[in-house]
Parts: C-alpha cells; sequence; structure tokens
C-alpha cells in the first residue's frame, strides 16, 4: 500500500515535472525567437522587404510549426506510445513493455520502425519540396494575391531559397516523435533555440552587410533546419540499441530479426512496415487536426496583402509577440501531457485519463487567462520597447500594436487547443480533429472578409487577426463537443442525472466553474492593474512603465489567487518552497 501511494503521488506530480521541464527550455528558445525578431524588424522594418520575406516564409514557417514543433511530432508520439503499450513489433511472445526483457527488444524495433519511418516520410517530403520549387512563382501569388511586380518577383526569390526546409523540418520533427516516445523531451525543446540561434547568425551576416538582410534570413531558416534536423537524429542514434541484426533462426525469409543482446525476443519485420504505414496513415488528419491556427494565420497573411504595404508584416510581428505567452503554456502542457494520455488510452483507463487531461486544461486556462490581460494592457508599449528601433518606424510599430490586440482574445483557445488536440490524438480521433480544423479555418476566411468591410482604413490590420482568434475559438469548441460526446464520464464524479445533457453541464475532465471563475477574476485584475501602472508610470520612461506594470500584475494576479484559495495556485508556491529531499531509485542514490 505504501509503494502504491508512492507511485500515485509521482504520476500526479510527473505533469507539472515535465511541463516546468518544457516551459524552461521554451522560455529560453522564446527569448532567442524573440531576439530573431527583434533583429529582423531592424534590418527591415515594416516595408516592402519585410512583406515580401514575411510571405516568402510564412508557408515553411506554417510546415516548421506543423512538422517541426509539434503537430507531426504529436501525432507520431501518440502513434508510437500505442505501439510501445503492446500494439505489435515483437514476434512469438508478448511481454509487459515496462519489462527488463522487454525494453531491449522494444528499442531495436523503434529503430528498425524510425528507418521505415524515415524512408518513407523523407520520400515524401522530398517529393512535396521538389513540386514547390516548381511550382514557386504560383504558390507566391497564391500565398500574397496583393503582391504584383518586383515585390511579387522578390518574394518568388525568397520562397525558393526556404522550401528546402521542409525536407528538414519533418525529418527533424520524426526525430523528436521517437524522442518523446522514449520519455526524452528536453532535446526536442531544445531544438526550437537551435533554429533562433542560427537565424541570429544570419541576421549578424546581413548587419556587418556581408548579403542582402532578407536573403540572408532566408538563408539562414534552411541552414536552422538542417542544424534541427542533424541534432535530432544524432541523439536518435545515440539512445537506441545499434546492436547488429541477423536473421532470426527458423525465418530463412528474412522476415523476422533480433537484436543480438537478447535471443529470445525477436522482431518482425513484416510488423515493422506495417507499424510504419500505420504511423504514416495517421499524419494528414492528425497534422491537419493540429493545423487551424497555422492555417488560419496563413488566410489571414493572404487577406493582409490586400489591404495595402506593411500590413501582412504587422501580423507577423503581432503574432511573434503572441508566442512568447504560448510557447510558455499550450505547447508545453500539450506535449508534457501526450504521452500520458496516449498511455492511459492505451490502457483504457479513462479516470486518469480524465484527471490528467483536467490538470493540463486548468493549469492552461490559469495561466493563459492573466497573459491575455497582460498582452491587453502593455501590447502597444511592448512593440514599441522591443520592435521600434531602426527600420521599424512609427506607423509600423501602430499597426503591429493594434494586430496584438485582436491576437489578444484567441490567446486561451490557441492555449486550450494544444491540450485538447493530445486528448483527442492519444484517443485516436484523427479524422475529427481534421474536420475541425477546416471548420475553423473556413470560419476565418469568412469572418476576415466580413470583418473588413466595418474597419476603417486605419484599423483594417485588426479584421484578419480578429478572425484568427474568432476561428481558433470555433475549433476550441468543436474539440470539446468531440471529447464530451466520446470520453466516458468518470462515476465518482456524475453529476445528477436531471442535469446530464443541459448546457451548462460540465464534464468531470474539464476545470468546474469555480475554478473558471477565480481564474477570470485573477486575469481581469491583472489586465487593469497592468493598465493602470503603465499609464502612471509614462513620465518615467518606456522600460520602467513596462517594468512596474509587469510587476504589479503578476503580484496582484498571485495575490488574487491566494486569497481566493485557488488549490492549484497553492500546490505551485508549495513546491516552490519545499525543499528537495534525496530519494532512492532502483538501489542507487
Amino acid at each position: 500500500m505504501p509503494m502504491q501511494g508512492q507511485q500515485k503521488k509521482t504520476s500526479s506530480s510527473g505533469l507539472a515535472r515535465t511541463a516546468a521541464l518544457l516551459g524552461g527550455f521554451a522560455l529560453f528558445s522564446r527569448l532567442l525567437g524573440l531576439a530573431r525578431d527583434m533583429s529582423m524588424a531592424w534590418l527591415l522594418g515594416g516595408g516592402a522587404a519585410a512583406d515580401a520575406l514575411v510571405a516568402a516564409m510564412r508557408l515553411p514557417h506554417v510546415l516548421r510549426r506543423l512538422l517541426g514543433e509539434g503537430s507531426l511530432s504529436m501525432t507520431l508520439t501518440a502513434s508510437l506510445v500505442h505501439l510501445r503499450q503492446g500494439y505489435g513489433l515483437h514476434a512469438g511472445r508478448h511481454t509487459d513493455a515496462g519489462s527488463a526483457s522487454a525494453r531491449e527488444p522494444w528499442g531495436f524495433g523503434l529503430r528498425l520502425l524510425g528507418r521505415a519511418l524515415s524512408l518513407r516520410l523523407g520520400m515524401v517530403l522530398l517529393l512535396l519540396t521538389l513540386l514547390g520549387l516548381a511550382a514557386a512563382s504560383w504558390l507566391a501569388r497564391f500565398l500574397a494575391p496583393g503582391f504584383s511586380g518586383p515585390e511579387l518577383e522578390h518574394t518568388v526569390v525568397l520562397l525558393r531559397i526556404c522550401l528546402p526546409y521542409v525536407l528538414a523540418a519533418g525529418m527533424a520533427a520524426l526525430g523528436m516523435a521517437l524522442l518523446h516516445s522514449m520519455g526524452v523531451f528536453w532535446l526536442p525543446a531544445l531544438s526550437p533555440a537551435l533554429f533562433n540561434l542560427v537565424m541570429l547568425i544570419a541576421a549578424a551576416a546581413a548587419a556587418l552587410h556581408l548579403c542582402p538582410p532578407a536573403e540572408a534570413l532566408a538563408l539562414g531558416m534552411l541552414c536552422g533546419g538542417l542544424a534541427q534536423w542533424l541534432a535530432q537524429w544524432l541523439a536518435v542514434r545515440r539512445l537506441l540499441p545499434s546492436g547488429g541484426s541477423r536473421a532470426s533462426g527458423g525465418h530463412s525469409n528474412g522476415t523476422c530479426v533480433k537484436c543480438s543482446g537478447d535471443s529470445s525476443a525477436a522482431v518482425d519485420a513484416k510488423a515493422v512496415n506495417g507499424a510504419a504505414w500505420r504511423c504514416l496513415a495517421l499524419l494528414p488528419g492528425g497534422v491537419l487536426g493540429a493545423a487551424a491556427p497555422q492555417l488560419a494565420m496563413l488566410a489571414a497573411m493572404a487577406l493582409a496583402s490586400e489591404l495595402g504595404r506593411g500590413q501582412v508584416a504587422a501580423l507577423y510581428y503581432a503574432e511573434r509577440l503572441l508566442e512568447l505567452p504560448l510557447g510558455l503554456v499550450g505547447v508545453c502542457l500539450g506535449m508534457a501531457s501526450l504521452p500520458t494520455l496516449s498511455r492511459l488510452a492505451a490502457k483504457k483507463d479513462f479516470v486518469l485519463f480524465g484527471t490528467h487531461l483536467s490538470t493540463s486544461l486548468r493549469l492552461t486556462v490559469m495561466l493563459s487567462l492573466p497573459a491575455a490581460a497582460g498582452l491587453w494592457a502593455v501590447g502597444p508599449q511592448l512593440v514599441d520597447g522591443l520592435l521600434g528601433h531602426g527600420a521599424f518606424d512609427s506607423q509600423a510599430s501602430r499597426e503591429t500594436g493594434l494586430a496584438l490586440l485582436a491576437y489578444v482574445p484567441g490567446l486561451p483557445a490557441f492555449a486550450c487547443i494544444r491540450s485538447l488536440l493530445a486528448a483527442c490524438n492519444a484517443l485516436g480521433l484523427v479524422r475529427h480533429t481534421a474536420q475541425s480544423s477546416l471548420w475553423a479555418v473556413g470560419g476565418t476566411v469568412v469572418t476576415g472578409l466580413a470583418l473588413a468591410r466595418f474597419f476603417e482604413p486605419q484599423y483594417s490590420v485588426m479584421a484578419p487577426a480578429l478572425a484568427v482568434s474568432l476561428g481558433l475559438w470555433l475549433q476550441c469548441a468543436l474539440l470539446f463537443c468531440l471529447l464530451r460526446r466520446t470520453l466516458p464520464e468518470q462515476k465518482d464524479s456524475a453529476p445528477v442525472p436531471a442535469l446530464r445533457g443541459k448546457l451548462f453541464f460540465l464534464p468531470s475532465w474539464l476545470p468546474g466553474w469555480k475554478d473558471l471563475g477565480r481564474h477570470a477574476l485573477a486575469g481581469a485584475l491583472t489586465g487593469i492593474v497592468a493598465q493602470v501602472l503603465v499609464r502612471l508610470a509614462a513620465p518615467w520612461g518606456l522600460w520602467a512603465s513596462l517594468g512596474l506594470a509587469i510587476l504589479g500584475g503578476v503580484l496582484v494576479w498571485g495575490l488574487c489567487l491566494r486569497i481566493l484559495r485557488d488549490p492549484d495556485m497553492a500546490l505551485m508556491t508549495g513546491r516552490l518552497r519545499r525543499k528537495p529531499r534525496p530519494h532512492i531509485t532502483d538501489g542507487n542514490a
């Protein structure tokens, strides 16, 4: 019994521990990304060259987010964890996935599976890259229909430099998925930091006049993808067993191989190939399901290209500022939840599945609401302080601030989508998530076209950004309805039968109304206090007022949740105060 209690305690703290690890690395990566975007703003400003580069980088950037930073990795990780739970790479006997006798055959089978996946996925991505290079001029017209003349020609040149990144990003994502399935999170979390570091080197080369700025940054994107690819696969080769393989005795047709370190457990080559095709078959729907935010922003850029010069760049810079809190909240919690949710779904343990999903969503809401309120309060001042230098003039700063304000309402939805998608992928609801993504993108396009008619020209950049926010909330609602219809309700927390099916009934895997109320109140007070402080301290200077507003908002948020006795805040502060205790695992201190 004490051992069971200790295991439950360890399991309950695993999500917070993994998310904290990912959050630390993500913070480092986002700070490097912020430095990258600041360098781009200072070098190019918000003019025609910036519009051309943003349009050229948009499609590879979307694919980078889908392939290299989570969505493809999310789909593959769910598939690989299901396979590890017993959906069959071992020929002959079935053993527990966590036992010592099963670890080595599983590692050898995973290595063979990685080879099979890399061959098939690499061929598909190479074909897509070659087709994209051949049709670069058509792609540029599709991405930015409002461009023409020299601006369009410049976009085509930059697009041809950036497109090969697609192959590198996809192969790096496969390496991330293999590492995630083995429980290795730190290197995939640092992969975006490596990309941003290479981009900063390219920006430094442009600042030294070694290369034109736009071309240097496009080339830096390609080199950053190659660096990510190399880092992930070197780690995979080091972690997976590389013991020699030979045909297993009694299988002269070569369909069964085994690792040399274990003569009793063999890996069926046909099972490996079948598993590879099953994983790849899930990719289109899984990637499309997670693609809604990026595809919505792609549609918003196409709409912004019709609104005038500098609008495309303004949307890009605003999106990049929005990514800073998103990287620390939604992405980390979503990726930290996925392996555990996949294992629980494979075991049909829906009680713990719902508990884990509830924790992830509760933490996401608690952190995303004050982040959104803070960006609303100090967003324009943040744009001036971070980007308003060099070629980035006052008009570009004003337009970027307006776009950021329009993106802010969608930040909580964007963050929650990651955890909801992790749950849906763990349950195998790939086709339904793809449908939710299509509805979200369609809603973004329709809403953007409608809103563009109502905004004055000086505020027109807000129309596509606000349309993206509404589209994200639509997908969030669709995923909620999907899980509510699919996930069994916990018996120990079932509501009164008369309330089941009512509009305001919340499933047990969602934060309760009291939790939502506490977090909403704390977030609102955070935004109000931050805006009051940034205005009162304006005579002291931009950075002094920003620092005071951010510090005051964080203190008010934490104090409010402590006064309201929020259990999540109490748990966080309790762990910060608690001294680490030595523990013994596997007989070693």
